[in-house]
């Protein structure tokens, strides 16, 4: 799948944009901080059992190192290359209970959460919105028509998507190369309609094993409930399941991935099939976690009753029961709430967590003071780290004066990720408050932070808020010579809050960094939210001339993200020009094209990735958090 390409990156040590991935070359990427991968060069805690989020007793936040074993071996998950950590099945290792937490921070770290869920707060296909439609060729915008008809106008149409986008796709879904063909099947769903879904579909008899996966959830991307019987049959290992695959027998995660899919297109018919596999008895979790999952994703609301009594069966595997508590959370239903503040206090670290993240989905600061106050209980006497970070989220997404209070003294008191989360959750709160209090707070708390990565949490935090009295001091750490990372949050940050007289400084550090992919990255987004045409000409060039494979995806990547129709024609130039560009760099490229083409608001593997645990996984859901 598409993980392959972040993953490329890591695996050369560079990071884009808050964006660090997988080890092992071609799957099982994650998007994790920017930074050491996994952050501070250690293998993250992952507490699989003992004790809740909340003030249970005997709540340690214990547990091994993520992936290892007791037995000290590593648990690689399929692809891995066996290795420990992010490329890892972290958070699937038994045992473990009432084990020491060590003082490092890992997954703990915000830079995880925001990765997540930074597609809602970016919105940059809302700021393209915003701007006239431009029709017709985009040969004028290239000097190949009068130019005195261009206008500042930068979205492509969907004659445009289908007359050059398109095309470029269906033929590198043939490509010789499986990384153009992985890249490009995933591309063809988000930007094509379904006159697609054959090509898709062939895909699913590919040799090989990354592009039939790509394939499978292309089908849930492109949306078309006429694909619902092609994943019916692969979810059910039926016979023509197997003939579509052109396989004996249907691993796993096919069938994971095609539950996904189901959830992705919305057909409610699949409903009870779905429920059912959240109960069955296999080996492995794949699949009943998935669809948990799935019955979220389309929030599936007669479905309510059987997930909240799976949520408090403590007989049921933890990780179903986790993702019971999320999709619960995502399909809104408000009668679930007492069942999860009861979890808050489950066993499990990963139902407890869930928890903490569905209470935030559907909490109402009027109504739910008894949520509100566990919820601050978490916050403040919590055992479990991860918990009491993922508390600031939902209390500043629940609102209230009660939620506000408790952020305001975790940020004054806390340090580390804890500092960081509170910011963000104060951040979340004031959007919907526009509280004075918030920004003297956030502001000083910046001031006064000497930790490199809190301090770009901070900087997250102030552009989410758009407190242009901070221009200056974020400037000034654009200009510096410190900490990268920092750098490009802060870049970041200025485009969040649309500072438009910091376009030629972020423009300069974009021009004298463009082999450094992280900081270019950030620098390219943070352009992009402001409307800076000129980013789109420094990263042509970047596209053309770069030596590196990983430096030019980079650009390829930003040129897709910021989504100007002039990007079009280089990136399918790209795809196309096989002597002179390795196939890594084609399938960047392609990459891009469907990130171009994707004519929804937010990216749809987002409705994944935002408002999850991502700290319980399986194989085929840490494949689908490392997706672009």
């Amino acid at each position: 799948m598409n993980r392959w390409l972040t993953s490329s990156l890591a695996t050369a040590g560079v990071l884009i944009l808050g964006t660090s991935l997988a080890l092992a070359d071609h799957c099982n990427s994650y998007r994790g901080p920017v930074g050491q991968v996994p952050p501070t060069g250690r293998t993250p805690n992952d507490p699989t059992a003992g004790g809740g989020g909340g003030t249970t007793p005997g709540g340690t936040g214990g547990g091994t190192g993520g992936g290892v074993t007791p037995g000290g071996g590593a648990t690689a998950a399929p692809h891995s290359g066996g290795t420990t950590g992010p490329g890892a099945r972290t958070g699937l290792t038994p045992g473990s209970r009432g084990k020491k937490a060590e003082a490092s921070e890992g997954f703990e770290r915000w830079e995880f959460w925001w990765e997540y869920n930074k597609d809602a707060f970016l919105n940059l296909k809302a700021n393209l919105a915003s701007r006239t439609v431009m029709s017709g060729s985009s040969d004028f915008l290239l000097g190949r028509e009068n130019k005195d008809a261009a206008t500042n106008v930068t979205k492509p149409s969907d004659k445009m998507i289908k007359s050059e986008l398109v095309p470029s796709l269906l033929k590198a879904v043939e490509d010789p190369y499986y990384l153009v063909r992985d890249a490009a099947v995933m591309a063809l769903a988000k930007a094509g309609d379904k006159s697609v879904l054959p090509a898709i579909e062939k895909r699913l008899a590919d040799e090989n094993r990354d592009v039939q996966e790509s394939a499978v959830v292309a089908l849930g991307v492109l949306g078309e409930k006429d694909a619902v019987p092609t994943l019916l049959h692969i979810l059910n290992e039926d016979a023509d399941g197997k003939k579509l695959l052109n396989a004996t027998e249907i691993r796993p995660e096919l069938r994971a991935f095609a539950a996904v899919s189901i959830g992705l297109i919305g057909d409610e018919s699949t409903i009870p099939a779905l429920i059912a596999l959240t109960h069955a008895k296999e080996s492995r979790k794949d699949v009943p976690v998935a669809a948990t999952v799935a019955l979220g994703l389309m929030k599936a609301q007669s479905a309510v009753g059987q997930l909240m009594a799976l949520l408090s069966n403590t007989e049921s595997d933890e990780l179903v029961r986790s993702y019971a508590a999320t999709s619960l959370g995502k399909i809104g239903d408000r009668s679930a709430i007492p069942a999860l503040v009861d979890a808050l206090r489950d066993k499990s670290f990963h139902v407890s967590r869930s928890a903490v993240v569905a209470l935030g989905l559907l909490a109402d600061k009027d109504q739910d003071a008894k949520a509100v106050k566990e919820l601050s209980e978490v916050l403040a006497k919590g055992t479990d780290v991860q918990s009491r970070n993922w508390a600031c989220i939902s209390l500043g997404q629940i609102g209230g004066a009660d939620s506000k209070k408790a952020l305001l003294s975790a940020l004054d008191k806390e340090r580390r990720s804890l500092q960081a989360f509170a910011a963000l959750g104060l951040s979340i709160y004031y959007k919907k408050s526009a509280d004075a209090d918030v920004l003297a707070a956030l502001r000083t708390a910046f001031a006064d932070s000497k930790e490199q990565s809190v301090r770009g949490g901070l900087a997250i935090a102030l552009g989410i808020v758009g407190d242009t009295e901070s221009e200056k001091s974020l400037l000034e750490v654009v200009r510096s010579d410190g900490s990268p990372d920092l750098r490009g949050y802060a870049a970041v940050a200025l485009g969040l809050m649309k500072a438009r007289s910091a376009t030629p400084d972020i423009e300069n550090m974009l021009k004298e960094n463009q082999n450094k992919a992280d900081l270019a990255r950030s620098s390219a987004i943070a352009l992009g939210l402001m409307g800076d045409r000129n980013v789109i000409s420094i990263l042509a060039d970047v596209l053309k001339n770069a030596d590196v494979d990983e430096v030019r995806g980079s650009a390829a990547l930003a040129l897709g993200q910021i989504g100007d129709v002039t990007a079009i024609q280089p990136l399918t130039n790209l795809i196309s020009s096989k002597p002179g560009a390795t196939e890594r760099s084609r399938a960047f490229a392609a990459a891009a094209l469907g990130i171009i083409g994707e004519d929804q608001p937010l990216p749809v593997l987002s409705r994944i990735t935002r408002d999850n645990n991502y700290r319980a996984q399986v194989p085929s859901i840490q494949t689908l958090l490392g997706l672009l």
